[in-house]
């Protein structure tokens, strides 16, 4: 079953059992998710599209939960953290992904900076979105450097 059938099942489920919290975010999370394959050629959304989708969530409900001061919202938003980080596979470790960096440099021909896209996209085909990008980026140019 793909990841997005998944949600519209436990949407369901969700509704019927009337959890207005879950039901709404993830009928909210699956209109975003099929918006995303529909742009990109009328198709649906794949596993890994609603995955970046339900990572996007996640990023925008921590960044509410650093600037809300009701209690309320906030128990609200510590509840959809938890709703969306179960459909998440885990993120691969700080230690995996330096270790996978530090082996792809040391089997490149050449370690300048130019080298930094077959670096990103060796731990893209690894990981998929299972890692911080971010940090990754961060990591891959410090071990290109050094």
């Amino acid at each position: 079953m793909s990841l997005l059938a998944q949600l519209k099942k436990d949407a369901l489920v969700a509704r019927k059992n009337a959890a207005t919290v879950r039901a709404t975010l993830l009928s909210t999370l699956i209109a975003e998710a099929e918006m995303v394959g529909k742009n990109a050629g009328n198709r649906e959304s794949t596993d890994d599209e609603v995955q970046a989708t339900l990572r996007k969530f996640l990023k925008n409900n921590q960044e509410a939960l650093a600037v809300i001061k009701d209690e309320a919202r906030r128990a609200v938003l510590a509840d959809e953290a938890a709703i969306l980080a179960e459909y998440l596979p885990p993120m691969a470790t700080e230690a995996d992904v330096k270790a996978f960096i530090a082996e792809t440099v040391a089997g490149l021909a050449d370690r300048s900076p130019k080298s930094m896209g077959t670096v990103m996209g060796a731990l893209k085909t690894r990981f998929g979105t299972g890692f911080d990008a971010k940090q990754a980026n961060a990591w891959v140019r410090e071990a290109l450097a050094g």
